[in-house]
């Protein structure tokens, strides 16, 4: 059986918050929306062996428009003997380097209430302090085009959200500015 390529984070808000904002994002683009809901095998590690747990699953496709296909699933998981990670997979047709998908994950990240790739002491502590996931999140946010500095927080996005081109490109707000201000 082949695996979907997807694009999953670890991020610091909750699956609820995560899935109402691209819920709110889709309604604002006018796309029509399916539900799903389901378990998703996950390990967890009891001392030094893996135990298969199996995780609720909540998720959202899109159904129609540039970005019909798209998915995200969402899902919380105990790695360690407590404490949980929350998991944004996204399933992409095409990939998020489209410019759609770019302006999506975007806008999804500026409308979350705290930075997704920063966890607070006592949430690391809970979970596991030393583990990679801390640093590979950030690495996964900045491949995408995020800047992960501290001081970059929140997250300002540059384009127009639901873009106004349903061709290939998102608009750029500030080629939105210029056009206001020559007229």
């Amino acid at each position: 059986m082949v695996r979907k390529a997807t694009l999953d984070l670890e991020v610091s808000v909750s699956s609820i918050q995560a899935i109402r904002i691209f819920r709110e994002l889709a309604e604002e683009a006018g796309w029509a929306l399916e539900r799903h809901e389901g378990s998703r095998l996950v390990d967890r590690f009891a001392i030094i062996m893996p135990m298969a747990q199996s995780a609720r699953t909540l998720g959202l496709r899109v159904l129609d428009g540039p970005m019909r296909g798209t998915e995200l699933t969402c899902w919380s998981e105990t790695r360690g003997s407590a404490g949980g990670l929350n998991i944004a997979s996204w399933l992409i047709p095409g990939g998020p380097d489209q410019s759609f998908a770019k302006a999506l994950l975007e806008h999804w990240v500026a409308r979350m209430d705290r930075c997704p790739w920063r966890w607070t002491f006592g949430e690391r502590s809970k979970v596991g302090y030393l583990l990679p996931v801390w640093r590979q999140s950030r690495r996964r946010f900045a491949d995408l085009g995020f800047s992960t500095k501290k001081s970059a927080w929140p997250h300002e996005s540059t384009t127009v959200w639901p873009p106004q081109n349903e061709g290939s490109s998102a608009t750029k707000r500030d080629d939105l500015t210029s056009n206001d201000e020559e007229e």
